[in-house]
């Protein structure tokens, strides 16, 4: 994972890098297949602002923004919030487990219907066979 962080319109002290690093560092975490994370800081008038774009293996790509008048560690800390949110959102599309409850329903189906046929008495196969 290679993680990019850029500045504009402000300087970023190398502690303020480092907490985004280390914060970013645990996407890896809940998502594994991350390409590349690019993180833009960013000062508008009063505003800190905070742009995260993270690129996937499964060719997805995430974009968060916030912009927070406290400091630039309380706008990084929502950003990555969402960024979260948006990295389980792609996970639970992986994984994909909407096939299993069809799967499951069509089993209940198929199983109501079967008792419902008219059973076939004590005969063998063999018996049936021959009617």
């Amino acid at each position: 994972m290679r993680i990019t962080i850029t500045a504009k319109h402000v300087k970023v002290t190398d502690t303020m890098k480092e907490y985004a690093r280390e914060k970013l560092e645990r996407l890896e975490r809940y998502f594994d297949r991350i390409a590349s994370i690019q993180v833009i800081l960013n000062q508008d008038g009063l505003d800190h602002v905070c742009e995260i774009n993270v690129h996937t293996d499964t060719h997805n790509q995430l974009s968060a923004v916030v912009h927070n008048q406290e400091d630039m560690h309380a706008a990084v800390d929502l950003c990555l919030d969402k960024v979260h949110r948006q990295l389980q959102k792609v996970k639970e599309k992986i994984k994909g487990h909407k096939g299993a409850e069809k799967r499951k329903k069509l089993g209940r189906d198929v199983k109501r219907l079967t008792q419902r046929l008219p059973r076939v008495g004590e005969q063998s196969y063999e018996d049936a066979k021959n009617e």
